[in-house]
């Protein structure tokens, strides 16, 4: 399909005289949009006497800004929830980036691993009680709570540990930080980045509880 570039849009809707400039192969998809084109511009009509505008369709008022171009490369994107907890905090690099894989579920626990048919335990190795997942590990086990508690208690905030009624790891997260904003907000979010993935992180990305027990006793 081609345009002639010189046409004004007066001269192309007079008499349907823009459907001359359609030419080359007529697809289905070149067909649906000229039908799509055919019903808007059927009773359009121009207003000689009023002056042209541009008008920006990205922001309310009709405004170009750079601001609005921008955000316009992210119509229809899927937003990533936690992606402020996740950056936005004071943890170091490789925590940030153990939690991002825990936002994704792309740490290899035993149910990623078995879904992809490699080798894996059958249950989780710390409390042998239930299947091994990314959020079992966080806040469903017993020996995860237990750190919890004694990691948030070396600053008082041992009452905001998860329960065993927790569904989620961020499920709990974005329970315990509701409460706060602005730095403290940050700041807990920075602990509890800081917490899994600062002491045992191994090169699966699955880290040990056992040594951040350990550790918190010594």
């Amino acid at each position: 399909m081609r345009r002639r570039k010189k046409r004004t849009v007066q001269e192309a809707l007079t008499n349907q005289a823009w459907i001359s400039n359609i030419h080359g192969t007529l697809t289905i998809g070149v067909l649906i949009e000229y039908l799509r084109l055919w019903d808007i511009l059927f009773d359009f009509q121009l207003h000689p006497d009023s002056e042209d505008k541009h008008i920006w369709r990205f922001s309310a008022d009709g405004q170009y800004s750079a601001k609005s171009a921008y955000e316009g490369f992210f119509l229809g994107s899927t937003r990533f929830g936690p992606w402020e907890k996740v950056w936005k905090t004071w943890a170091p690099p490789k925590c940030r980036f153990f939690m991002w894989l825990v936002a994704h579920k792309r740490c290899w626990t035993a149910d990623r691993l078995a879904r992809r048919g490699l080798p894996h335990p059958t249950r989780c190795l710390m409390c042998d009680q239930a299947t091994e997942t990314i959020d079992h590990l966080l806040v469903h086990c017993i020996f995860a709570r237990e750190y919890w508690y004694r990691f948030l208690s070396q600053v008082g905030l041992q009452s905001l540990s998860p329960l065993s009624t927790q569904v989620s790891f961020y499920d709990w997260w974005e329970r315990v930080s509701n409460g706060a904003s602005g730095l403290v907000l940050q700041g807990l979010n920075s602990l509890i980045s800081s917490g899994p993935g600062h002491y045992g992180l191994n090169e699966t990305g699955v880290f040990f509880m056992e040594v951040h027990l350990i550790w918190l006793t010594l």
